[in-house]
């Protein structure tokens, strides 16, 4: 299986930490945690190894691993005495394969994704998860497996410049792709993760029925010929903060973004010129791996988790970095004006699917070689 993971999705969580930190909205304290959340912390390598009683937790780094320490892990801290700190240099799959196969661990819990953790327990490489401690009805459907368990959702969503748009908005992706009724730009991701399910869905293709969809080459060829048609109308972002850039200069009317970024647009844009829909959005949840043989011991790692899954942790999260919660009982505890958008509310888990990585896994890299090919020729 092909590891799928969306490390450049996971970094850009990172990088809106580092701007909410540089703008004076996350404290230094909470900079870290969050860079700890997604597992990140570069300093922490002179550590050489964990304290028996720390528990090291890695994320992608950014203002994520601020906005983690502060939420999840100084409130463990503060509950049980225990440290817990955040490591931003990035939990690859290949990180800690080398970690466990040369009997140095230094990480507990590692911020990975479905495709990773699917692959590391077939390579032995890590834990279940203990779900007599970690409540699996806290997570999401589909986000519970065997040796991982969902930590945050983000979604691809359909974002809008009413105002480029006389006000008229789009309601789902085939009025993306209608440039008569919706003219100007539009932006997708230069990668095909996220992409294609769009161009599914503005054939008429139901929510549920994307992926089968896809999982032949007739509906793979025509979720790509939808771009050829586009592709004058397109301009494609890199990073998230490409994206972001692109509305915020007014280079683009409409666009495939991640929720994440959406959720800063909705404070740096004027009233009336930026709006979401969850319409068709795809949610990849980010998964919690623990390493085999991790220094704080399975059952000190599996209480942090069970920690992290309280709902009201989840929703500081959402409101600090704009990772949803993934724990359903949070959705009530979100506050009104976030609510629309909380990829996680029951408005708009309705309305979406959950990123599929083992189609991924057996259909991204012929599927990425047609995508660029129909956006550049």
């Amino acid at each position: 299986m092909t590891d799928t993971t969306d490390f450049e999705a996971k970094r850009d969580i990172a990088e809106i930490a580092v701007e909410r930190y540089r703008q004076g909205r996350l404290t230094r304290r909470g900079f870290v945690a969050a860079m700890g959340a997604l597992g990140i912390l570069p300093a922490l390598n002179s550590r050489a190894m964990a304290q028996a009683k720390e528990i090291v937790v890695v994320n992608w780094g950014g203002t994520a691993k601020d906005v983690l320490q502060e939420v999840m892990c100084d409130t463990y801290t503060a509950e049980t005495g225990i440290p817990v700190v955040v490591d931003g240099s990035g939990p690859s799959a290949g990180k800690i394969r080398a970690m466990v196969e040369s009997g140095a661990v230094v990480w507990d819990l590692c911020d990975s994704g479905a495709g990773s953790a699917i692959i590391l327990e077939q390579q032995g490489m890590t834990q279940p998860i203990d779900y007599s401690i970690v409540d699996k009805s806290k997570v999401l459907d589909g986000t519970a497996y065997t040796n991982g368990v969902g930590n945050y959702v983000y979604s691809y969503v359909l974002a809008t410049n009413p105002k480029m748009l006389g006000g008229n908005v789009p309601q789902s992706w085939a009025d993306v792709w209608n440039v008569k009724d919706f003219p100007g730009m539009r932006t997708f991701r230069k990668s095909v993760r996220g992409m294609l399910e769009s161009a599914t869905m503005a054939q008429g293709v139901p929510l549920n029925e994307v992926y089968e969809v896809l999982g032949t080459d007739d509906g793979i060829n025509a979720a790509i010929a939808k771009f050829r048609e586009l592709r004058d109308n397109i301009i494609v972002w890199g990073s998230g903060s490409d994206s972001q850039n692109l509305f915020l200069q007014e280079e683009v009317a409409i666009g495939n973004i991640w929720s994440t970024r959406a959720h800063l647009l909705k404070d740096q844009m004027d009233e009336g010129t930026f709006t979401v829909s969850f319409n068709g959005g795809v949610m990849a949840p980010g998964i919690w791996v623990v390493p085999k043989d991790n220094p704080a011991g399975t059952e000190e790692v599996m209480k942090f988790i069970a920690h992290a899954q309280d709902p009201a942790l989840q929703v500081k999260w959402l409101e600090l970095i704009g990772s949803a919660p993934i724990n359903p009982e949070a959705a009530a505890l979100v506050p009104a004006e976030l609510a629309p958008w909380n990829p996680t509310s029951p408005e708009n888990l309705a309305t979406q699917i959950l990123y599929n990585d083992e189609w991924y896994a057996k259909n991204q890299v012929s599927a990425e070689e047609k995508y660029i090919d129909a956006l550049i020729n």
